[in-house]
């Protein structure tokens, strides 16, 4: 319990520090203006990295599954940032319709064992273990954490088509001197509208090892200088020949030792296009927006 105590001080100590500064990932060069050709050379390592490791055959598929389990680490259950409660050490399936931010998720043991949430068009739904019966809600957390993990197995085959790609210089990490890639939309410069990544594609393999990002839509209010993550990648070779993530370890802010974790979450069992798209689109009458947003006004 003292271990909890002091992690909740020295988190608090850290918002109010950096409450008001705005994360940018760019590299000091690129923000200077300093490289050359700098959008082509990262199209063209995005455009590597995601043949690379295989997307453009996952691109193919309708739809995917895969087992899922997330460990998270000591104190951090205490805080409310768990956007499937319940979840830890405990076997998720995920369901998802390749390139959209719609599926769902059903909890496979624990408490919540039989319980399916899911999202569709950007509205959340939840089935109850045993009925059939569908409820419709608006729970931030769960259409959020869908969303977003589905985003983090697909990102190489989408950040390609990002509106701005920047070259950013190299980051030397555990020994390996990454390329790294600069991507948003909007501006370049940091805006409250939209995430930022910055890829780190591995010198030899091409590989996306860890995506460093920003999140202004958190499904919880979160000061800005605690807006930052690192995603780091493990791959493994799956049935269609696409190199997916087989662990991911999400660390707060920049990335630190591998073994530093907010959390992780390993995914084995990946089978692709082994259950009916309509699956996952159980509520009748919603706009179809696949890999788009809602425009609000």
């Amino acid at each position: 319990m003292k271990k909890y105590i002091q992690l909740s001080v020295i988190l608090c100590v850290i918002i109010s520090i950096q409450a008001c500064k705005s994360v940018d990932l760019r590299s000091e060069d690129l923000k200077s203006q300093n490289i050359t050709n700098a959008e082509q050379k990262g199209k063209a390592l995005l455009q590597q990295a995601k043949l690379a490791m295989g997307y453009d055959k996952l691109a193919t598929s309708e739809v995917y599954q895969v087992d899922a389990l997330f460990n998270w680490k000591g104190a951090w259950l205490l805080f409310p940032m768990n956007a499937f409660p319940g979840n830890n050490n405990k076997d998720l399936k995920l369901k998802f319709a390749t390139n959209s931010f719609d599926g769902q998720l059903e909890y496979l043991e624990g408490r919540k064992k039989g319980t399916i949430q899911g999202v569709q068009s950007w509205h959340g739904y939840k089935k109850e273990v045993g009925s059939d019966f569908l409820k419709q809600h608006e729970h931030d957390r769960y259409i959020w954490g869908l969303a977003t993990y589905h985003y983090l197995l697909e990102a190489p085959m989408h950040l390609p088509d990002a509106e701005i790609i920047r070259y950013s210089g190299t980051k030397q990490l555990d020994g390996i001197v990454y390329e790294t890639v600069y991507v948003t939309w909007g501006s370049e410069t940091p805006n409250k509208q939209y995430d930022r990544f910055l890829a780190y594609i591995h010198p030899e393999t091409k590989f996306i090892d860890l995506l460093e990002v920003t999140i202004n839509d958190f499904f919880l209010p979160m000061p800005k200088g605690m807006q930052h993550a690192t995603a780091r990648y493990e791959r493994k070779k799956t049935s269609i020949g696409a190199y997916l993530p087989s662990n991911v370890t999400i660390q707060l802010k920049a990335p630190k030792k591998a073994e530093s974790k907010v959390y992780s979450f390993s995914l084995e069992n990946y089978e692709f296009d082994s259950f009916e798209k309509e699956t996952l689109y159980p509520i009748e009458g919603l706009t179809y927006y696949g890999f788009s947003k809602p425009v609000t006004e």
